[in-house]
């Protein structure tokens, strides 16, 4: 990539101060009395020398950090000399004071006055990718391309903006005139950015294998290859890359944190724990290590590396809840996690941590009455705490009290009215109270408040279609919650169910079926799959799914039952 994209850094002007000083170092004297005294010498100096001495004004008084000062001297010598040099000069001056506008306004003046200048072109190109924006920034480079089309470094520039922007078709074709022999590794890497972003992962592949041919010491290029190898799941050339980069200099957590990963995915849970003690390795990285053990089944190894974090860090206070973690998630001893959390005294740091884990393991394993004594102590504690209210509801709602959750919620909902998390549990209580009138009110509420919420959508979207109104409002709804989670089995169940609604069988029947493929254990959803395999006509499937959804313990058994006969 071009250094264009550095040029507009206010880090720029202390280069200014360096150069600055550069007069004082040879005369001995940088005063501004001095230049005030030989002012009148100028008068009789030659262009040339007229313009380099006013630019030592200029940096005079940027030395002493009068910047307006100094932009007025700049802007009357680039008006009375003007140049590619100044006018970029008097850009960045502006650019460090924070006036972009008038930084970008005296480029797009040079430019008229300079037309040819690349130079001009890219600082205007980037003062406008700076200010996102991005189309104008576009515009500028095909302005100069239309009448200096053979210009590669302009093409790459056009590129990469085009590649920012989203414009991947673009992009490759603009690449694409550049003759092949004069490909660089810039170039390429920048053909493989094109080709991943129009989804042609293999061709991206071959472009960065080229890149990195070109240049091995093109580190973004290695770190694309290795993600995309991962992602086409060649996790051996994956490692072979993120390797490399380490064998060429790029010691950083990061890659190494991504070798850790690749090795537990390549089941060497060893090789993992190797390359965590031969290196950078830091809290985070241990901890994805212990939760990629953990997840892949291998505890024991977890352990170790738990071992290698408290020697690392033997004083700290996270430590008994990294062990409880591993208790229960890894040895499947809630008991045991419980006995690490109950050592953490009162006065430490993280006790409210403590309580957390402690009622969340508790209402897991379904020690109510202990989880009712740790929230209790909770609240006692830490008033001020809103989580501590949340919890106390939802341990009412699971012991079946839920009038008791609603009001342990409105409660709260007095101190805290705008928390969503609390507005979300309460309009899920009512609904289970049958208050479905006040439960979408208050998740009307929550999107009004966060437009994104994408439960409160969910939960709104499928209402509708449960109802059968306003279908096409609900179908939108459900879209922006799956826009945030795609793959939530419910979500996709609550279109399935609005695309049925709507009489759009086959839809419903493929987004159903992308619920199910989730292998989730809800009897409405195997309901609904059997509504919709029935309805476009394939028995058998329709058949099993109620079957699944009987067997899962559906709450209308006879109604499923019925329907089953009926086929």
């Amino acid at each position: 990539m071009s250094e264009v994209h550095k040029r507009f850094s206010p880090a720029r002007l202390p280069l200014f101060l360096v150069l600055a000083l550069l007069p004082c170092l040879l005369s001995n004297s940088c005063a501004s009395s001095r230049l005030a005294r030989n002012a009148y010498a100028a008068r009789g100096l030659s262009q040339a020398a007229e313009v380099s001495y006013q630019f030592l004004v200029y940096q005079d008084l940027l030395r002493q950090d009068r910047k307006e000062e100094a932009a007025v001297i700049l802007a009357g010598l680039a008006a009375s000399h003007p140049s590619p040099d100044l006018a970029v000069e008097l850009a960045n001056l502006y650019w460090g004071q924070n006036d972009r506008e008038k930084a970008t306004e005296t480029l797009e003046n040079a430019r008229k006055a300079f037309p040819g200048s690349r130079q001009i072109v890219f600082y205007l190109a980037n003062a406008y990718q700076m200010r996102r924006l991005n189309d104008q920034a576009i515009k500028v480079l095909e302005t100069f391309l239309a009448s200096h089309a053979a210009d590669e470094s302009a093409i790459q520039e056009l590129a990469s903006l085009c590649i920012d922007s989203g414009r991947h078709k673009e992009a490759a074709e603009l690449l694409g005139r550049i003759p092949e022999a004069n490909r660089d590794a810039t170039v390429s890497y920048l053909m493989a950015k094109a080709a991943n972003g129009a989804g042609h992962n293999k061709e991206a592949i071959r472009y960065l294998r080229a890149a990195v041919a070109q240049d091995a010491g093109l580190m973004v290029a290695w770190a694309e290859l290795a993600g995309l190898l991962e992602t086409e799941g060649d996790l051996k050339g994956a490692q072979e890359a993120y390797q490399r980069m380490l064998t060429l200099g790029e010691e950083s957590p990061e890659v190494r944190a991504k070798l850790v990963r690749l090795a537990i995915l390549q089941k060497n849970p060893t090789k993992a724990i190797a390359l965590l003690k031969d290196g950078q390795t830091g809290k985070s990285q241990y901890l994805d290590a212990m939760s990629a053990l953990v997840e892949a089944g291998y505890p024991k190894q977890a352990k170790q590396v738990l071992d290698l974090l408290q020697a690392a860090e033997p004083s700290s206070p996270d430590l008994p809840f990294y062990k409880a973690v591993l208790a229960y998630e890894g040895d499947k001893n809630p008991k045991a996690a419980m006995n690490v959390l109950a050592q953490v005294a009162p006065d430490n740091p993280n006790y409210d941590k403590s309580l957390t884990f402690r009622i969340q393991i508790a209402s897991d394993i379904g020690d109510l009455p202990t989880a009712r004594t740790l929230v209790r102590e909770a609240r006692e504690r830490f008033p001020d705490r809103r989580e501590f209210a949340g919890m106390e509801a939802a341990l009412k709602d699971k012991s079946g009290d839920s009038a008791g959750a609603a009001k342990t919620l409105e409660e709260a909902l007095v101190t805290w009215p705008d928390d969503l998390d609390l507005l979300y549990r309460y309009g899920v209580v009512l609904e289970k109270l049958k208050r479905r009138a006040e439960a979408k009110a208050v998740m009307e509420r929550i999107v009004a408040k966060d437009a994104g919420h994408p439960d409160a959508l969910n939960y709104l979207g499928y209402s509708l279609a449960e109802e059968g109104q306003d279908l096409d409002r609900a179908l939108t709804m459900i879209d922006k919650a799956l826009e945030k989670e795609p793959d939530n089995p419910f979500f996709l169940d609550s279109k399935a169910w609005a695309l049925y609604r709507l009489k759009r069988m086959d839809e419903a029947l493929a987004t159903i079926e992308k619920a199910i493929a989730h292998k989730v254990k809800d009897a409405i959803i195997w309901e609904h799959y059997g509504d919709i395999a029935a309805a476009a006509g394939h028995k058998a499937t329709a058949q099993k799914a109620y079957r699944s959804a009987l067997e899962l313990g559906s709450e209308t058994p006879g109604a499923v039952k019925k329907k089953l006969e009926a086929l």
